[in-house]
């Protein structure tokens, strides 16, 4: 009750005095849906209570829990999804209306945080007695919420690497690990890091069936939404070497100035407004290559250094290729590696910015990942040949969804 009030206070004070800074406003914004949309009325009104509450943040950790809301929803299981970001709304409402007699979302309310109404405060809009957190959210309410007998489980626990260097894990998070029934940690590192605590459970990532599950319906998807997609790949393999840059930033261009010959090349960028597309055109220009910017409307294809245009294909276009280069790693963080990995790619790189990605750690052990600093290290690394991908295992993730979820 203490920490309710705290909290109504300060968002009072919030959207009293300092109500006018931006990214306030769309936060406001954000958190006021919750009034005005069905899918967000609580269970709790029409008398039922769900089977297990999810609460997430970011597209990665959705991704996380994919798959096991998916198959809790087809043995007909009732699920409230909490977000904290808008990032993942787009993803919510659509598994929303596929099952609209099964969910119930709400966006965790911070400003509009309000203990004696509803649907703005956590603890009373749940009705679930099981809530999964995803990595990082550790909100004070939802600890409070778990001592009154109700159950904790963690998922895809990491901690930054620096942590993991003789550095003492904080009070508030030793106490959500200590509450927790269940811990499903990204990394053994991860896992060896609490072990001293007493804390116990087990390493997996349950995003690799996520990906598995694209991987697997690939050639429908194409025939659906990337019609010119077999077109596309036979031009690729007119040359004896085909290379995949996945959401690849200018910063990674310059790893193609010692591109070996003949070699195809599918530039997949990570954003696909026209200025980064044109900006790529030009820096490639100023390399040599003469490229082709390509989309649902490219019937013939020229040249070997192609653009792609399109959204939501990348994943699924990764098992063509022989050699994937991961992008990001030259900027902020290096994207998601799991993609070429679980897809089978025997030859995956990526660029030296990679601490916060656990993904990485997971590639590694795989024998798949090689880390490039320049043009020398890239040319080299697309030397290597007859390499071994990985071959994923679903019946690990049939183990642990009954572990987790049980069903």
């Amino acid at each position: 009750m203490i920490y309710s009030f705290l909290h109504t206070l300060v968002a009072k004070f919030v959207l009293c005095f300092i109500f006018w800074i931006p990214e306030i406003v769309i936060r406001k914004r954000f958190e006021l849906k919750n009034k005005k949309e069905i899918g967000c009325k609580s269970f709790k009104e029409d008398g039922i209570s769900a089977d297990m509450c999810f609460e997430f943040s970011s597209e990665g950790e959705f991704a996380q829990i994919n798959s096991l809301v998916e198959d809790a929803l087809k043995v007909g299981k009732k699920i409230e999804l909490v977000m904290f970001s808008p990032s993942v709304e787009k993803q919510v409402m659509g598994l929303y209306e596929k099952y609209p007699e099964q969910i119930r979302y709400l966006r965790y309310p911070i400003l509009t945080y309000a203990f004696w109404s509803r649907p703005q405060c956590f603890s009373q809009w749940v009705s679930s007695s099981v809530l999964y957190l995803v990595r990082y959210d550790f909100f004070p309410e939802f600890l409070f919420w778990a001592r009154k007998g109700h159950t904790l489980k963690l998922l895809w626990l990491s901690f930054k690497k620096s942590r993991l260097k003789n550095k003492q894990i904080s009070f508030l998070k030793r106490m959500f690990l200590l509450q927790s029934k269940l811990n499903v940690f990204a990394t053994q590192e991860d896992l060896d890091y609490v072990s001293p605590l007493g804390v116990t459970g087990i390493v997996y990532d349950f995003r690799m069936e996520q990906i598995f599950r694209r991987n697997q319906n690939r050639k429908e998807k194409f025939s659906d939404v990337f019609k010119n997609y077999e077109a596309l790949i036979n031009h690729l393999k007119k040359t004896p070497s085909q290379l995949i840059l996945g959401n690849a930033w200018l910063a990674d261009i310059h790893l193609l100035e010692k591109l070996p010959e003949p070699t195809s090349v599918l530039i997949v960028p990570h954003q696909l407004d026209e200025s980064n597309l044109a900006s790529f055109q030009v820096e490639l220009e100023k390399l040599g290559f003469v490229t082709q910017l390509v989309d649902d409307e490219t019937s013939e294809f020229t040249g070997n250094v192609l653009i792609l245009n399109k959204k939501g294909v990348l994943c699924e276009l990764y098992a063509d290729f022989s050699h994937a280069y991961v992008g990001g790693g030259f900027g902020v963080s290096v994207h998601s590696i799991l993609e070429p990995l679980v897809n089978g790619v025997p030859h995956i790189s990526c660029g030296p910015v990679n601490h916060r990605s656990t993904e990485f750690d997971v590639a590694e052990s795989y024998q798949v990942l090689t880390v490039v600093h320049n043009a020398m290290d890239f040319a080299k690394w697309l030397e290597q040949e007859n390499g071994k991908g990985m071959s994923f295992d679903s019946s690990q993730y049939e183990l642990y969804r009954k572990e987790v979820i049980g069903c």
